[in-house]
């Protein structure tokens, strides 16, 4: 089992894109990208908690769904 970012979902939601994202937070486009695109095996406490400020979110569950190992990416 593994954690897969929702964060390109929220973003669509919002109608927001990965650089307003960036520009709300402070955080690095580079950073946001590999959220979003999962390619990122660490996620920093402090960068997800800005995000979860930036688009609102109460729970840090709604940003990521957990994929069975054997469910393809």
């Amino acid at each position: 089992m593994y954690l897969k970012s929702r964060l390109k979902v929220l973003l669509a939601e919002r109608d927001m894109s990965q650089k307003d994202l960036a520009e709300k937070t402070g955080l690095t486009t580079r950073l946001i990208s590999e959220i979003v695109n999962n390619k990122i095996k660490m996620y920093p406490k402090e960068a997800m908690e800005k995000i979860m400020v930036a688009l609102e979110v109460k729970d840090i569950g709604e940003l990521f769904t957990t994929i069975e190992e054997a469910d393809d990416k």
